[in-house]
């Protein structure tokens, strides 16, 4: 029988977490309140994977977590404590790896091996190219760095490049078992033929593949040193040039790739999931195990790159059943309604939004950001600000993807006379106004104007170009995006809405979340995926607008707090989120600060810079990521900063460091936590914190009521039912101590904010709202949202399924003597009781500042 969805808790699965780890807390979170547990992908991945992402082989579970048995062990104590599984599953992409065996028979045996149609890549352009190599291909051969191998227990001869194998052809391994053969008299010329026969014999058939591998695996001792020393005298750049593979410089991998990747990491290349077959193959066992009823449903992740999502998820559906939960990773813009896909809901990104937008003061947010760019350090127009991040990342990154797009517009504009004067380099800048105009991440009907939803993107960009870009250019795009109002199955224009919907979708993500949300660092709280970077605030009618909405429709999302991607934790965007509540204080603790620290930068740029370290961006970011999560370690701090200012690509760069300011900036933000000659500047800071905190804390309580009130499912990330004070992945990876968290359970924590160091509070409201929707269900799954008109400072709601009713009431601000907001009426006469303190709210005329939040219900 299926659990019903009522909260998830997302646990990722790595070698040092593994299964058995996982059942051991299953216990604590059947006590808390979860209805299912939510599990990283847990197919075979990469050895040491931290999070399952680059999958190497779909048809095995990792052994490396446990395996099948170890999995198996652990949906069955799940049902034991009346939790269902969730398995998170990557049908997007694979990875580029030897330990994938498909990956390695695409190398090997070509477009017309048996994976040769299994992932994305442009056969017709030749061998697929490798961004491999740590200097030319020329220069590599010519130090020895390449050298021709037998793997004998995998049954294939390898071109090797230190930890890198790349497999050779059919046709070399019989010309390698021919030299050998030759030593030998004829011993080895049956098996040579037999692989020969792969290079006539088309398609090649894995019964015949796997017979020809156990062959040559069974090569006596001796015949193998006449093979291997074959190997040896074959000349190395000849063989190379007749591969299904051409491996060179790293990196060409901008410019010259022939598959799609994932995003711009070359690593994991992407899979033809629409494409039957392939679709069979990488959901077998996910599917098997939602049959067998290990699991009750998936999670979808990056559903944006497949070629049709909508095909996809309605082929899931099919596949799936009725009753299984489906929940995709769906980024939405602000304000884009979620297409008519047959699933349960989204992972809820745009819920994180529209819940921490709230906490934002609108005013304060603009101070902070008008500041900075009146310092000359941030562009005053945000939306040449996210063109500008986009631009940056789509040339330097994907200029590949942007030249096959190039020649497919060429090829459909010399279709038309009227539209032969467009040039191939008008049609590249073209293909890249359109990107970086697009509004959201993708559309995804297969032309410009079948449906309304896609038409009103592509009329909106075309619209932003025409503003903003070169007249020519704007026709240019005008004419092509007419000539895609109509397309037909396997023409240019067909192909070009494929590539250009899977392009769009990485280009947003890596030029808004990935760069420009680590330079607008006005209020870092803002920044996170699915943000809006015009519009990070939400208020209360728009706030009410989109929740109401919501349970209209009866969405079943999941909302999150935190994620495995996220940039920050609840709590460290919650005190953040306060400075925004007192912007002047916190630009003149800034100016007071950087006068005080003008010293400690000129001695890092003493230290090897050019010029003082940090700059205003990375200073201002500093500042704020101490305040967010003091304290914190200095190996913390360091971490995250690297990453920070290598994701800005300002200063530094992931391909090209620039180590005299990473260094420089480092030993600066070291200083701050732990030298001596700042310790004035750490006890401001203390003071700071200390005015925050308070705020913060009643944001991060208000919030978690939301999240497990609102309509849709609550998503819990591991370890955050305590004060969650991290910074991005890795930080927000660290080991969780469960038994703490299941100490504190057992006491039965207090809401209450005083002298919380933990988070105790926060775990007894996650405990007394999930145990209340398991009572009363019918609340959050058929309950209405009513929203109440409580004044300035307040919000608040009812909901009701007819028999019961709930009441939920947070603050949204700083609180003010006095301002406690006029409760409605329980219904038909009776009492609202508080689910929080088990007390009566009727007649409540005052607040308690420490602890001012209502949740009750009446029955």
């Amino acid at each position: 029988m299926a659990v019903p969805l009522r909260a998830t808790y997302r646990l990722q699965f790595h070698r040092d977490f593994t299964f058995a780890d996982a059942r051991a807390q299953v216990p604590y979170l059947a006590r808390l309140g979860i209805s299912h547990l939510y599990a990283s992908p847990i197919l075979m991945s990469r050895a040491g994977s931290t999070h399952g992402y680059d999958g190497t082989d779909p048809s095995r579970i990792d052994p490396e977590l446990g395996g099948e048995e170890g999995f198996t062990e652990l949906a069955e104590t799940c049902r034991a404590n009346g939790l269902g599984v969730i398995l998170d599953i990557v049908p997007n992409h694979l990875a580029v790896d030897s330990a994938n065996p498909l990956w390695m028979e695409a190398l090997e045996f070509g477009p017309q091996g048996p994976a040769g149609k299994v992932f994305d890549i442009d056969w017709a352009k030749g061998p697929v190219v490798l961004a491999a190599l740590g200097k030319t291909l020329h220069q590599a051969i010519a130090d020895g760095e390449i050298k021709l191998k037998a793997d004998w227990s995998a049954g294939r001869f390898v071109a090797a490049y230190f930890d890198n194998t790349w497999p050779l052809r059919p046709e070399t391994v019989a010309a390698a078992l021919q030299m050998a053969d030759e030593r030998d008299e004829g011993s080895l010329a049956g098996l040579s033929h037999r692989w020969e026969a792969f290079e006539e014999k088309q398609p090649v058939r894995s019964e015949a593949i796997a017979e020809a591998r156990s062959a040559l695996s069974a090569i006596d001792a001796g015949k193998r040193a006449l093979v291997d020393g074959a190997l040896s005298r074959m000349d190395v750049t000849a063989v190379l040039r007749r591969q299904h593979w051409r491996v060179g410089h790293w990196r060409i991998e901008n410019d010259s790739l022939t598959y799609r990747r994932f995003f711009n990491i070359s690593g994991l290349i992407g899979v033809r999931i629409e494409d039957p077959a392939v679709f069979d193959l990488i959901h077998a066992v996910p599917l098997r195990l939602l049959r067998e009823g290990l699991v009750d449903g998936l999670r979808v992740d990056h559903v944006d790159g497949l070629a049709d999502p909508t095909g996809y998820c309605t082929k899931l559906r099919e596949e799936a059943g009725p009753d299984a939960i489906l929940v995709v990773e769906k980024i939405l813009g602000l304000g884009e309604p979620l297409r008519p896909w047959p699933i349960t809901g989204t992972t809820g990104y745009e819920r994180l939004d529209d819940i921490n937008g709230l906490f934002v003061n609108h005013d304060g947010w603009q101070t902070l950001d008008r500041y900075l760019s009146d310092q000359h350090v941030l562009d005053p127009d945000l939306e040449t600000r996210l063109a500008t991040a986009k631009s940056f990342v789509l040339r330097n990154s994907f200029m590949g993807e942007v030249e096959k797009l190039t020649q497919l517009a060429l090829a459909l504009c010399h279709e038309s006379p009227a539209d032969m004067e467009f040039n191939a380099g008008t049609l590249r800048e073209t293909v890249l106004a359109l990107l970086i105009r697009f509004p959201v991440y993708r559309s995804y009907g297969p032309n410009t104007a079948g449906d309304p939803a896609d038409h009103a993107l592509w009329e909106t960009t075309l619209e932003r170009v025409a503003a903003r870009d070169n007249p020519w250019v704007a026709e240019a795009a005008r004419r092509l995006v007419a000539r895609l109002a109509e397309t037909t199955p396997g023409s240019p224009g067909e192909e070009f809405m494929r590539r250009f919907q899977q392009l769009s979708s990485p280009a947003m993500a890596k030029g808004l979340e990935d760069t420009e949300f680590y330079r607008s660092v006005a209020l870092t709280s803002v920044n996170e995926v699915g943000g809006d970077l015009a519009h990070p605030w939400r208020d209360t009618a728009e706030f009410h607008a989109v929740f109401a909405e919501r349970a209209a429709e009866g969405r079943q999302d999941l909302i999150p707090l935190a994620t495995h991607d996220t940039k920050r934790g609840p709590e460290t965007r919650a005190r953040i989120n306060a400075i925004s509540h007192d912007a002047e204080a916190w630009i003149a603790r800034f100016e007071t600060w950087h006068e005080m620290n003008a010293p400690l930068r000129e001695s890092m740029a003493a230290n090897g810079g050019n010029e003082a370290a940090p700059d205003i961006i990375d200073e201002w970011l500093i500042y704020q990521t101490l305040a967010g999560t003091w304290p914190i370690s200095t190996e913390r701090m360091a971490e995250y900063l690297n990453k920070a200012m290598r994701e800005a690509k300002r200063r530094t760069f992931w391909d090209n460091p620039n180590e005299p300011y990473e260094n420089a900036v480092q030993n600066f933000a070291r200083a701050l936590i732990e030298d001596e000659g700042s310790a004035e500047f750490r006890r401001e800071l203390q003071e700071v914190v200390a005015g925050l905190d308070h705020l913060g804390r009643v944001e991060a309580i208000a919030q978690t009521i939301l999240q497990i009130t609102l309509p849709g499912n609550p998503d819990i990330y591991q370890g955050t039912e305590f004060w969650d004070f991290s910074l991005v992945d890795p930080d927000n990876r660290r080991p969780v101590d469960y038994a703490a968290r299941a100490a504190a359970l057992a006491g039965s924590p207090a809401p209450e904010l005083t002298r919380d160091d933990q988070g105790t509070a926060k775990l007894g409201v996650t405990h007394r709202l999930l145990k209340l929707r398991t009572e009363q269900p019918g609340l959050f799954t058929k309950g209405d949202y009513t929203p109440l008109q409580l004044g300035q400072g307040w919000l608040g709601f009812t909901r009701s399924d007819g028999q019961a009713a709930l009441l939920v009431v947070v603050p949204t601000a700083k609180l003010a003597t006095g301002n406690w907001p006029s409760l409605p009426k329980a219904p038909a006469g009776g009492q609202w009781r508080s689910v929080l303190t088990d007390a009566s709210t009727e007649g409540v005329t005052s607040v308690d500042p420490s602890f001012p939040f209502i949740v009750a219900t009446r029955s």
